[in-house]
């Protein structure tokens, strides 16, 4: 799949989060870095369109899989093959992709098109900050930088068309049940 995001759009926004962080100090040190770690077999994350360029596949701490869209369940306009990587820990911090420098937060599109963030609800095993559900305890300056990778991120057509079908799906899923047990009551 072809990005419209260069390689340098991408390395201006691994720059801003080689030092932001979502807490004041390593939120490993609250889970023992389990979303740093490849807490069960095989487990990764597929990057963005574009993305790839970041990477040259060569890395001795990276497993490398080419995935067809068509294997897989992906927004309907996301055609062709994607690159899936696993971490062998340690992962080198300077060189995380994307959702690994944004986690806990996911991007979330109103029906408006408004671009919003939500606590990735992906990570609620293995997160405390997921499972606090408690947005405010992150930095404002890990929230800002958030903001500022989306809002280019979301200038690709193809990132854009899957954060609001990503989005779509968890407004439906916002209904269901189990999700009561989420919500956060003040004692």
């Amino acid at each position: 799949m072809h990005s419209c995001l260069t390689r340098g759009d991408y390395a201006r926004i691994y720059e801003w989060f080689d030092c932001a962080t979502p807490l004041p100090f390593d939120c490993g040190t609250l889970c023992g870095k389990q979303c740093c770690t490849e807490w069960d077999e095989g487990v990764g994350m597929y990057l963005y369109p574009g993305e790839d360029a970041m990477f040259t596949g060569d890395e001795d701490w990276l497993v490398y899989e080419r995935h067809r869209t068509s294997d897989y369940e992906f927004c309907p306009e996301w055609n062709g093959e994607l690159t899936f990587i696993v971490c062998k820990p340690p992962c080198p911090r300077e060189h995380r992709p994307v959702e690994c420098r944004t986690f806990p937060l996911t991007p979330h599109l109103t029906a408006e098109g408004q671009l919003e963030f939500q606590l990735d609800e992906d990570g609620l095993h293995l997160c405390p900050l997921v499972q606090a559900q408690d947005m405010s305890l992150l930095k404002e300056e890990f929230v800002f930088g958030v903001q500022r990778a989306w809002e280019i991120l979301l200038t690709d057509p193809l990132i854009r068309a899957d954060v609001n079908w990503r989005s779509r799906l968890r407004d439906v899923a916002a209904h269901e049940p189990w999700k009561k047990l989420l919500k956060r009551k003040d004692v």
